[in-house]
């Protein structure tokens, strides 16, 4: 199984600018990364993170830079039986990926909660990814042209990918034990459970 990660780190997370700065959004997404990475790892060796140039990451993983567009440069190493999974889903866990690579659909895709594909798996190397703008749907549909056997998989903790502050929330609920979980606490956020729905709070700032 060759599982490729997508990782940007110029500017990450930029919608989280108003809550965390340049620097607190690079550590933030380089600690989700080694928290999807701990948890692939336990099923494969093949690991690909798959970065633009000069992302100057120090990690001790197989990385490759490539200047083309996202789908141009996962295309280019599809093959039989590819993953790919975002960088930012801190909440993946054992008992979801087993579940998850053990499907014997042609297609299985893990949808984000805004239309998005946070986990995708092909069997077959004719596929070819189109993220951006609802992909999770283009991503049906080309299989669906190909013949191909489709999987929704359906995951709370797949579908958790971190973008906004509610996003937060749900990895501070329910994140106990990852890297990002922990580096949050560190630099004072917490979950305010006194309201009628629960709250992100910061009580200090690293």
């Amino acid at each position: 199984m060759k599982v490729i990660i997508p990782f940007k780190l110029k500017n990450p997370k930029s919608r989280l600018a108003s809550i965390l700065s340049l620097d607190e959004r690079i550590e933030l997404a380089k600690l989700m990364l080694l928290d999807v990475v701990e948890v692939v790892s336990k099923f494969t060796d093949d690991i690909l993170i798959l970065t633009p140039p000069n992302a100057e990451l120090d990690l001790e993983f197989r990385i490759e830079e490539d200047p083309r567009d996202l789908d141009s440069a996962i295309n280019a190493r599809i093959e039989r039986d590819t993953a790919v999974i975002m960088a930012d889903l801190p909440l993946l866990n054992e008992k979801v990926l087993e579940r998850f690579f053990n499907s014997d659909a042609d297609l299985v895709i893990a949808p984000g909660r805004k239309g998005g594909t946070n986990m995708l798996l092909t069997r077959d190397e004719r596929f070819r990814v189109s993220y951006h703008y609802g992909s999770f749907f283009k991503h049906v549909s080309i299989a669906k042209e190909l013949g191909l056997k489709v999987e929704i998989f359906d995951s709370f903790y797949a579908s958790i990918d971190v973008d906004d502050e509610s996003d937060l929330l749900e990895l501070l609920m329910h994140g106990d034990g990852k890297r990002s979980h922990e580096y949050l606490k560190a630099i004072g956020f917490g979950v305010d459970f006194s309201k009628k729905d629960p709250e992100l709070i910061r009580s200090k700032k690293g």
